[in-house]
Formats: C-alpha cells, structure tokens, sequence
C-alpha cells in the first residue's frame, strides 16, 4: 500500500460493502433460524415411513446445514472486512500524527509513486520568509520518521493483503456451498493461514519420517506420533500427509495400506509396541480427517472424492506385485480388512460417506466373489472378518450407522441380518467370550446399538424414558422381528453370541416402549418410539438376548429405574386413598411393572431351566446379572432426586434376594407358585414410597383391606405379575422335557 492511498483514500466504499454485508448477514441469520427450528426440527419430528421419507429428511437437513454454513461464512466475511477497515483507519491516524510531528521539525513526506516515497526538508531555511524561524533537525530525524512511515505503510499493506488472501482462501476452501469457517476478525484468520502453512509443512515431514518407518530410531519414531497426533483433527494436516505417503516404494492409497498392515501386525520386530500403537490410531484419525467434508479429500455432491474411489479400488484389487515384493499388497479380504482395520483403530470418527462407500465396496466384493474368505470358516474368520473395523468405526458415529441400517432407505440391515454368511459363524457361540467380545458380530452389534439409539454403545441410557426418531424405531424393531418368533424353542442358537450384550443396551434404552409393549395390550404405537412390536417378537428376542446375564441385567436395570422414575410423579396420597387424584392410572402402572417383570422373570426362569443342572453355568449367570444390577442404577442412569434414587436401590436390592437359583421341570410348569422376585420389588418400592412420603402415624394405611394399597397395588399387581410369568412362557414354546 503506497502512502497517498493510505493518506487519502476513501474508505467510504468499503464501509458500504460492509454495511451490505452485515444486511445479508442479518437476513442469513434469520433464514437459518427458520431452516432449524421450522423445517429441520418438523422434519425430524415428522413419522415419515418409506424411502422418499428418507430422502425428503435427509434434503431437509443437509438444506438447513447449508443455511447454517453460509450464515457462517457470511459473518466471517462481515468480520473480516470491518477488521481490517478498522485496522487500516487506525493505520491512517498514525501516518497522519507521524507526519505532523515532523512538520514541526520542518520535515514532510513524498509519495514517489509505485510504493516507494521520500523525506524531505519542508521549508528550506534560505527560502524562508523574512523574519520567520525554521525549525531545526538533524539527519537522525529523518531517519526516524522515514523508518516509522515505512513501518506503518508495512503493517497496512499486510493487514489490506492479508485481507485479500484469506477472503478468498475462505471462498475457495470448498468446492461447492458455503465454508462453515468462523473467523472473529482479519487476525483470527490469518493466524488460521499460518497454521494451515505449518500443518503443511509438518504433513511433509511426517510423510518423509514414515518413507523411512522401517529404520526410524526411537527418537525419529516418538517425532512422527508426535507430528501425527498434532494435526490429527486439521484437514490441511491430513490431507497433505495421506496424499504424500511413500512406503516400501509405493505411494498414495498403496502406502497408507501398507502401513497400516505394519503397524497392526507389529512393525518393525513383529511385536505392536506403545508408540506404533500410537501411530496407527493417529493415522485412522489423519485418514478420518481427511476425507471428512470440509477436507479436501472429502466427498463432493454426496459422492466420495475420486482420491478415496482409489482407495477402495486398490483396498479391494491389490497392486498385483509378486509376493517376495516389500510392496506387495494383497486385495480382496486382505486389502479390505487392511482399510477397515486401520478405520476401526483409535477413537477417529470417521465421516459417514466413507463407511458407507467402505461398507458398499465390502459387500459388492464378497457377493460377486465365488469364495471371497477362504480359510475363514473357523475362529479366525470372527476376527478377521474385514467388517469388524468397519463395525467399530461405525459405531463411533451413531448418525452414519443409523443411515446406513435405515430399512427404508435400502436392504443393509436385512442382509447383516438374514443374509450374510459371516465369516466363522458356524463356531462363533463356541468360542471363548474373550474372543466373542473381539469378533466381527460383536462389533456389528456395537454398531446396531449406536445407529437404533443415537448415542456410542456401551454406555448408560442418557435418559429414561427415551425417545427415538422413526429411523431409529425401525431398526430397532426390525432387529427384535429378526430374533423374534423364528427363534421360539431354540433360544440358544438363535441369536449369535456377540449380539447379546448390544441388544441388551438397546432394550435397555426402549425400556419406555418396552415397558408399554409387555405391560399393556397396546392398539397404537408406543409413546416413546412409535413401536408396534409383537409380545410374540419381543419376548422371544429378549429371551435370546438374556443368554447373556450381564445384558439381562442391563435391562432389568433400566426397567427398575423407569419403575422408581414414574412412581416418583404420583401425589403420596394416590398410594394410599382410592379417591385420591391419580388413584386410577397408580393402580394401572403398579399393574403394567408386575405383568413387565413378570414376563422377565419368566424369561429368566427360562434361562436357568434350559442349564438344567449345570450349577457352575447358573452360577455364573447370575454373578453376571448382579454384577451388572449392584450399583449399576446408582452410577449410571441420571435420576431425579434422592428420593427416585432411593426407590431404585431398594428395587434392585430386593429382587436379588429373591432370586431363584434352581428351576426344574416342575417349577417351569407352575411358575407363579416358585417365582415372586420382580413382584417383591414392586411392592418394596411402593412401600419405601410411603415410609419416605407420609407420617409414621399413616403407615397403617398400607394394610387396610379393603383399601389402596393392599388391595388395589399388592393384590391385584401379584395377579398381573403371574399372568405375566404365564403370558412370558407361553411366549417361549413348550414346556421342554
């Protein structure tokens, strides 16, 4: 920036432009509010059914992204631009003071033109007028004010640009739509251009250090994951380091595979250690990165990129180079297993158009493939099985699984389902559980659970009751149908082992439904999710998922919880006065909890029967359950208030002293004269109800009879239990023996 554009330009137009900015500004704000809380929000709220109800939700969601982007990108450039006018005003008072103080030591400056300007005497002493005194100054004066206008004349011409550049970086930065880049001012910016520059320049390094990987020393070693990890989570980062991979003399796709085959299978000396466990999870999340949508290497138009159809291409075909080559990669199971391997290590979360292309790219091959596993048919097809890292990895993005299993929009989950012939299936309930809780089914499950919850697996149900969207709902209820009725009779082989612990994390997170399906004779949906899932299903399924004792307990759990929680909304006096406000629907939720757990309980009893006298196994089982259940309630569902709390553990703790640890032929018949369990709990937490809420002086209410309490909640709850102990075995096939 020369010195008369700064001295004397008209900042005037670029005021305009901002005040035009900040209109549009205002006005993208507003679409976006609409976007989200109107459209978005019904959208999400809307029971669509059926493929275009997918479609239609999904362009109504990726729409209001798009207002919310540009909304973003709108600010940004509003931001940018009044900063650096501000900037350059203040620029304009300092040349301006600058100059003034040098008039007074009769010195000035002059444009030259072309960026370059002068200091000159202002007045000569000899051209003076008669009588008048010319201030003094030396040659280190004009030095100074030379130095300090340059000085400002610098800082303006960086800060107008820098201005420039990033503006057009932040256009530019995607491909198509609006950058969701959000930038508080110039600086803000421009500090992100500089991070861009270094995550440049360490994705170089980082690329050249793992050329070499094979003779790194420790130091070389401890410098990469340090560098990997670093830019983990920046796109400049990721993509210039997986574009730039070189490896035993291949590039690109070829050496990310390859590296991730070393570093999964040991490395250098055949043993994983600390730090190339390190690498290979910084690699998943630089790969992740990388190809997520505001990367580069991300997916444009709903389309994965053509570096990452590449990817596939090669994961699946190999490089064709002979076996004795260190470049060798082999396709098919191998190359594939070597990608979702890679994607499955770590935490990376990885963009749901990769795992779906991944997951496409898997499925084509070994449905076109004659034999696509060879040599998988025994254990270590379980663990090799190349949709097990693609199973992890979509279970650490519970929106991408949920798209990818929607039965509406295509026939994954029905294929995962019914139709897939897993690799090592015929062995997989044989196994030992260490080997179980690693195989691809397990991980299949851990993705069922995030995509028909919405939330990772493995963790407490965030909220009960809890509701679901429709998507949701309908792989939920389809994977219930899937392990349903076909399996009456044969609870064992039904379901495979590696399901059981996720299902019963999702039983527990429909326990709202769940409660209303068994408690009840629904005619419409349920409340909470929409379900119009059959006993004749549910029941059977729960019972192949109770194999499990530690995910039976999950559920009992969740029920106990939802129990004390809805309990915990009547007035003290409905428990005790049939008159009382709320009398009525008590008694009909007191009746829906005993006819709930009696059918657990039925399937419990089931579970003990069919392992007849194999006390270890019944043993086991049930240090499963109580694991689970002892302290489970306390830790880990949010409840409301100590008193709910209370409920809970009194719940719990009563129904494990009651529980039955033998069930024979005879008591199977006859289960309402050996089982009360789930009954003694429900009245145990009515009773603490009452002993927390009303007055010692009233407690003799609960045994009046006839009367609230002991008529209408104990009596005729103990009915509704056994007709569900009943309802629960008729449900499970004849009686066996």
């Amino acid at each position: 920036m020369d010195l008369n554009t700064l001295l004397h330009g008209n900042f005037a137009k670029l005021g305009e432009a901002i005040s035009d900015w900040e209109t549009m500004t205002k006005k993208l704000e507003t679409v976006e509010r609409d976007a989200r809380d109107n459209l978005k929000a019904k959208a999400e709220k809307a029971r669509w059914a059926g493929v275009n109800a997918t479609v239609s939700r999904e362009f109504v969601a990726k729409t209001a992204d798009e207002f919310a982007d540009a909304h973003t990108q709108a600010q940004s450039i509003t931001n940018i631009l009044r900063d650096t006018r501000e900037e350059l005003i203040t620029y304009r008072t300092h040349l301006q003071e600058a100059i003034e103080r040098g008039r007074k030591k009769n010195l000035t400056v002059a444009d030259d033109g072309c960026g370059m300007f002068h200091v000159q005497i202002n007045i000569h002493p000899d051209r003076a007028a008669k009588g008048t005194t010319v201030p003094e100054h030396d040659e280190l004066d004009v030095e100074l004010l030379r130095d300090e206008v340059q000085k400002i004349l610098s800082k303006a011409a960086e800060s107008d640009s820098s201005a420039a550049r990033v503006l057009k970086s932040l256009v530019d930065s995607v491909k198509t739509g609006f950058a969701d880049s959000d930038y508080r001012d110039r600086d803000e910016a421009v500090a992100a251009e500089k991070k861009a520059e270094q995550d440049t320049k360490d994705a170089k390094e980082a690329a050249r250090l793992y050329t070499r990987l094979d003779g790194l020393n420790d130091e070389e070693m401890k410098r990469l994951a340090e560098l990997t990890e670093k830019g983990k989570n920046s796109p400049v980062f990721a993509s210039e380091l997986v574009k730039n991979l070189s490896y035993r003399g291949r590039d690109g796709q070829e050496a990310l595979l390859l590296l991730s085959q070393n570093l999964q299978g040991g490395g250098r000396d055949g043993r994983v250690s600390d730090t190339e466990v390190r690498l290979r999870n910084a690699l998943s999340a630089n790969l992740a990165t990388a190809t997520r949508p505001d990367a580069p290497l991300g997916p444009s138009g709903g389309r994965p990129s053509d570096w990452v159809e590449q990817l596939l291409k090669t994961a699946r075909e190999g490089n064709g180079l002979p076996a004795q080559h260190p470049g060798a990669l082999n396709g098919g199971a191998t190359g594939l297993g070597a990608l979702t391997k890679l994607m499955g290590a770590g935490d990376a979360v990885h963009d749901g158009s990769l795992l779906s292309a991944v997951g496409d790219e898997i499925r084509d091959y070994e449905t076109h493939t004659k034999r696509p596993y060879p040599g998988m048919d025994n254990w270590t097809g379980t663990q090799e099985d190349p949709m097990s890292g693609l199973m992890q990895a979509m279970s650490r993005n519970p929106n991408a699984a949920e798209s990818y299993f929607d039965p509406n929009k295509n026939d994954n989950l029905d294929y995962f389902l019914k139709k897939r012939d897993w690799p090592g299936g015929d062995v997989e309930n044989k196994m030992p559980q260490e080997l179980i809780d690693t195989s691809a089914r397990h991980y299949f499950g851990d993705a069922l659970e995030a995509a028909a919850t919405g939330h990772k697996p493995g963790i407490d149900t965030p909220k009960i009751p809890a509701r679901h969207d429709p998507t949701q709902a309908a792989i939920f209820s389809d994977v219930v149908k899937a392990y349903g009725k076909n399996i009456v009779g044969d609870p064992q082989g039904g379901m495979p082992a590696g399901l059981r612990g996720a299902m019963g994390g999702m039983f527990s997170d429909y326990i709202g439904d769940i409660h209303q399906l068994l408690g009840q004779e629904r005619n419409e949906p349920t409340d909470f999710s929409g379900l119009t899932v059959k006993k004749e299903d549910l029941i059977p399924a729960i019972r192949a998922m109770a194999e499990d004792g530690n995910a039976f307990g999950k559920m009992h759990d969740a029920e106990t919880s939802y129990v004390s929680q809805e309990l915990g909304k009547y007035d003290i006096q409905a428990f005790v006065d049939a008159d009382a406000i709320g009398a009525d629907k008590l008694q009909a939720f007191v009746g829906q909890s005993n006819m709930t757990l009696g059918q657990m309980d039925a399937v419990r009893a089931d579970v003990i029967y069919q392992m007849g006298e194999d006390k270890k196994s019944i043993n086991n089982w049930n240090k499963m359950m109580q694991y689970h259940m002892i302290g489970g309630p306390v830790t880990g569902i949010p409840l409301a208030g100590d008193t709910i709390q209370r409920l809970v553990d009194v719940g719990t703790a009563e129904y494990l002293d009651n529980l039955n640890s033998k069930v024979d032929k005879e008591t199977r018949q006859n289960l309402a004269g050996h089982f009360s369990a789930g009954h003694q709990q429900v009245d145990k937490m009515l009773e603490q109800m009452v002993r927390s809420k009303l007055p010692k002086s009233q407690w003799y209410l609960m045994d009046e009879d006839p009367g609230q309490f002991e008529t209408h909640l104990q009596k005729d709850g103990l009915t509704e239990y056994n007709n569900g102990l009943t309802i629960g075995v008729g449900f499970m096939g004849e009686v066996a023996g």
